[in-house]
């Protein structure tokens, strides 16, 4: 990246580390020449106001960066994970690239959003008893998981420069939930048109539910270690499994519970179909060190093909990335991951030009 495209991008982004990068940290990704670069609020709601005003809420920050040497027909959409921003994307915690730069320097348009109640979005004091969320670095210690050779700083313990970095972006205003922030999405397909889905984390628990919103504008999802990733079992603090509020055929019965096969939660002998899924490929996608084991995505992967969905899943270590964890993204080799990252995309934008 140029240096004035690195300081438009610094501006815009936002982004804070504690490290003492060198001053010309970052360009790792090569030089980008972009087309344009700017940054939106969409699908926000409004209610009356006083005095004939409107109150203006739920508005999901979103920053795009539309390279001049575009070469892929459909854009990338990434949707950061629980407790994080949009930034997670823009930069490592020591200043270098994040995988946002590869993508755009692949020659994709990129669209990265803080979901609502996260970094740049507005906040809705109306929901969850009008709560911020703390930011701390035990947390994130124990998610990062990576060997200490990939980790910026060493092993990513709570004092880790790295990791207290990566937290510095992670407390959040109340958030609405993930429903809220899937109709958020949707808003942005509607304006960018049929998109990729790129999805981390929690960020999965909005992802997976756009389809049912808005399947004509879903050209494929790419989840990385995501949240309903098994759409068939319980979702957090026990809710109901998300397949159970997604249009099936046939309807799945209001008393539908997940069974067992072989310790993966399923459907039963006679499943219903993901309707709105159909043309929706999915990849799922595991580290070694991270939150999915082969077995899970192995379990992942039949739960989604037991529904008619184009389901595969790719285990990074398999690729040759060992040690990586939970914030490949982060880590001193997530140029590597990156290009695994844009090859998954890629392989979803070529099955659905054919």
């Amino acid at each position: 990246m140029n240096k004035l495209s690195r300081l438009l991008m610094g501006a815009a982004a936002g982004a804070a580390v504690v490290f003492a990068a060198p001053a010309l940290a970052g360009g790792e990704a090569g030089r980008l020449v972009l087309r344009d670069l700017g940054e939106k609020f969409v699908g926000y709601t409004t209610a009356p106001g006083d005095n004939g005003s409107l109150n203006v809420s739920n508005a999901m920050f979103v920053q795009y960066m539309l390279p001049a040497n575009h070469r892929h027909p459909y854009p990338l959409v990434m949707i950061h994970g629980g407790g994080g921003q949009g930034t997670d994307w823009l930069q490592t915690p020591d200043g270098r690239d994040g995988w946002a730069d590869y993508f755009v320097a692949d020659g994709w348009d990129v669209y990265v959003v803080d979901r609502p109640g996260h970094g740049r979005s507005q906040s809705n004091p109306s929901c969850r008893e009008g709560k911020v969320g703390v930011a701390n670095s035990a947390l994130i210690s124990r998610l990062a998981t990576s060997d200490s050779s990939v980790w910026p700083g060493g092993a990513p313990t709570p004092t880790n420069a790295g990791v207290v970095g990566w937290t510095a972006s992670s407390s959040t205003a109340p958030y609405c939930g993930d429903a809220l922030a899937a109709q958020t999405i949707s808003a942005l397909l509607n304006e960018t048109g049929p998109a990729i889905l790129l999805a981390h984390s929690a960020g999965g628990g909005s992802t997976f539910r756009v389809p049912d919103l808005n399947a004509k504008n879903v050209v494929g999802i790419v989840a990385f270690e995501a949240a309903g990733s098994n759409p068939v079992a319980p979702g957090f603090n026990n809710t109901p499994p998300l397949i159970a509020t997604w249009k099936t055929d046939p309807v799945l019965p209001q008393t539908f519970a997940p069974v067992d096969h072989g310790g993966c939660p399923m459907q039963g002998d006679a499943p219903s179909k993901l309707v709105n899924f159909a043309h929706v490929p999915i990849i799922l996608v595991g580290s070694e060190k991270g939150l999915s084991t082969p077995d899970a995505l192995k379990c992942q992967v039949s739960v989604w093909q037991q529904a008619g969905v184009d389901a595969s899943y790719v285990y990074l270590p398999d690729r040759g990335l060992k040690g990586g964890g939970h914030f490949a993204m982060a880590q001193l080799d997530n140029a590597k991951y990156a290009k695994v990252f844009i090859q998954l995309a890629t392989e979803i934008e070529k099955n659905a030009k054919k």
